[in-house]
């Protein structure tokens, strides 16, 4: 029952992903209005639809923000003034809007604009303050609506309102969670009422993202809190009712400006989505956060919900004390995993495997970055390629793992490349190993492969980074320096035959003793451990061909125990797979790469990609027989299968 289940919900997540990656024809022709363009992600998303085509008119709150947007925006995007608490500004500004679409109509609003403050708990604020946020938050977004609603019908365009998670839930007082709430009501009548006119009405509820509303919110929250303490009556609450809620408080208050996500693109490849997408989704709930607290704590009973937010945590002090506790840890190790090295320009960094994937990207990163970066390529076209695409600092050389001779060669050339590059004992050594080469094919049944096979994925991915990392450890070790060898989640959990998953066991092997070998030398062993990425390893032309090549070499009785129809259902199953499971931003995994070399405390290791942190590294740690039934499930069965079955021998009975 499990696995049909399983197997419904990849079917539903397959047509999910085909049904909503179909965008929108003819961009050029149509125009997005975009209020909250100042900063944040309306400053982001203006940008970002504008190098799609679409024509932008982003509207500002201030002269500045409409002249800093500008400057970074191509002729297309217009920009105007726009107060949404005051009606002359939004008429003014449909007006304008009205007279530049023209019979076009406006194909998309995006209500972005919005504020935080004040906020705090109920009692410390007046209904002025609550007045004033839903001028903005909720009376603002109805009237930019309203004003051009006639327009997007006319094009039956979109609407896209910026809620937030604290719209379906409110685990905090003060007006903002109200504002959220009401927008939340607003566009569900909005799109059920604009249903039958052809108008999509969709609605992104991001958790934290690092803004300026977050850090209004935190600011806000510590002026309110100073304020309302020094009275009588909030000392006394506080002392005598909740002693544990001001410590978290004052936590939450320092820790606002670490714990929201940086990353806005989370949120605006959202907004781009509802803009540009045929087949939009209703909602949208960017943010780990979001996905995985605030949005399943809001679908729980209002006991619930309100036991785990108040009485279990507030009124209870042992939990009380280990959500400080666990706060503190992580404020800790936020803050230290975010420390960075210094005097980047005075590094070098050697990176294997340039010609493209996440070597080519690593290396224009670092490149940008200011480090001394030489990247070796097996090609010269991958070389010529890499340079062209960097700048003059960055060297090229090509080296085969495989070969010894062209390892040594490798080694001169670096060692006097660093030498020359260094000015202190320390610098003249190489900062960085970054052990990136590989290959993947062939993978498939064990009982395909021949021993070559092995071989010659053994040789690239074990035996070449081995010797590559033998070679250079005199460098790394006079710079006490970083290694950084790109593992894979199938070198935790082996899914295929082959001799890619055992390469991968072995790196990590020798990544962790030489990780303790170097622990005495001030030496750091990083391992990447990405899940599926799109890259030249997980070609699926490279891998059929493969597949095909093997295939027709096999002895009769073993195609006979597979099945004539075998090899089909299995190059199937793994184009199902893999276009499921691969990510085309493989910049996260040279994120995390960077990270490894950049950072004052590098981690041990980076586990990448959603398949990786929450599918195959969970299923490695778990029973044999979970993890064989799921990967058993993916892929075909033999015509040859052998069913188990309780049989008694009736001789013996």
């Amino acid at each position: 029952m499990f696995l049909y289940l399983l197997a419904l919900a990849a079917l539903f997540c397959v047509y999910r992903w085909y049904k909503e990656r179909k965008t929108v024809p003819n961009k050029s022709d149509k125009y997005v209005y975009i209020t909250g363009c100042d900063t944040g992600f309306g400053n982001q998303l203006a940008k970002h639809l504008d190098q799609q085509g679409f024509r932008v008119i982003a509207a500002c709150f201030t002269e500045k923000g409409e002249d800093a947007l500008r400057k970074g925006a191509t002729d297309r995007l217009v920009t105007l003034h726009l107060d949404v608490t005051k009606s002359e500004s939004i008429a003014k500004a449909a007006e304008l809007i009205k007279d530049r679409v023209g019979e076009k109509g406006l194909w998309g609003l995006v209500n972005n604009a919005g504020v935080s403050v004040p906020s705090g708990p109920c009692d410390w604020l007046t209904v002025d303050d609550y007045r004033q946020m839903l001028d903005v938050n909720l009376l603002g977004v109805i009237a930019v609506t309203l004003s051009v609603l006639p327009l997007i019908k006319k094009a039956r365009g979109r609407v896209v309102n910026v809620a937030s998670v604290f719209g379906r839930i409110s685990p905090f007082g003060g007006p903002y969670s109200v504002s959220k709430y009401g927008v939340e009501a607003f566009n569900d009548s909005l799109r059920r009422n604009m249903m039958p006119f052809g108008v999509k009405v969709l609605c992104i509820e991001p958790g934290f993202f690092k803004t300026s509303v977050t850090d209004d919110y935190g600011s806000s929250y510590v002026q309110k809190g100073n304020f309302c303490r020094l009275t009588k009556k909030a000392s006394r609450f506080i002392l005598n009712c909740f002693c544990p809620l001001s410590y978290v408080s004052v936590l939450m208050k320092k820790m606002m400006g670490q714990l929201p996500d940086s990353d806005l693109m989370k949120v605006v490849s959202c907004m781009e989505h509802a803009v540009s997408a045929v087949h939009p989704r209703t909602r949208y709930s960017p943010g780990w956060d979001a996905k995985f607290f605030w949005l399943p704590l809001s679908y729980m009973p209002t006991v619930i919900s309100d036991y785990l937010l108040l009485k279990a945590v507030i009124s209870n002090p042992v939990l009380s004390s280990i959500l400080v506790s666990s706060l503190i840890l992580f404020a800790v190790w936020y803050i230290r995993d975010s420390l960075k090295i210094d005097h980047v320009d005075q590094k070098s960094v050697l990176v294997t495997g340039c010609d493209s994937g996440f070597g080519n990207l690593l290396a224009r990163q670092l490149d940008h970055r200011g480090f001394g970066v030489i990247a070796t390529c097996l090609t010269e076209k991958g070389a010529e390629d890499l340079r062209a695409a960097a700048s003059p600092r960055l060297k090229t050389l090509l080296l085969n793992v495989t070969d010894s001779a062209s390892i040594e060669r490798a080694l001169e050339y670096v060692r006097a490349e660093v030498v020359e590059r260094g000015n202190s004992t320390i610098t003249s050594g190489l900062w960085g190993l970054v052990n990136n080469a590989g290959v993947a094919s062939p993978i498939g049944p064990t009982d395909w492969m021949q021993v070559e096979d092995f071989k010659n994925v053994l040789d690239i991915n074990l035996m070449g980074l081995i010797e590559v990392t033998l070679k250079f450890l005199p460098l790394v070790k006079k710079a006490r320096g970083r290694v950084v060898n790109v593992g894979s989640v199938m070198g935790r959990l082996a899914m295929t035959g082959g001799g890619y998953c055992l390469s991968k066991w072995g790196v990590e092997s020798f990544s962790d003793s030489l990780r303790r070998d170097m622990y005495h030398f001030d030496i750091n062993v990083s391992i990447i451990e990405p899940g599926f990425f799109k890259t030249g390893v997980t070609s699926l032309e490279v891998i059929e061909r493969d597949l095909l090549r093997l295939w027709n070499c096999l002895p009769s009785e073993v195609k006979d125990s597979y099945g004539d129809k075998y090899y089909e259902e299995y190059v199937k199953a793994q184009s199902i797979s893999m276009k499921l499971l691969r990510s085309s931003d493989i910049s996260k995994v040279t994120n995390c790469m960077e990270h490894a070399l950049t950072a004052r405390y590098p981690r041990t290791r980076y586990g990448v990609g959603w398949d990786a942190k929450l599918l195959w590294l969970p299923l490695s740690y778990g029973p044999s027989f979970v993890s064989d039934s799921l990967i058993s499930a993916l892929l075909p069965s033999p015509k040859g299968k052998i069913v188990q079955t309780n049989q008694v021998d009736v001789s013996k009975t």
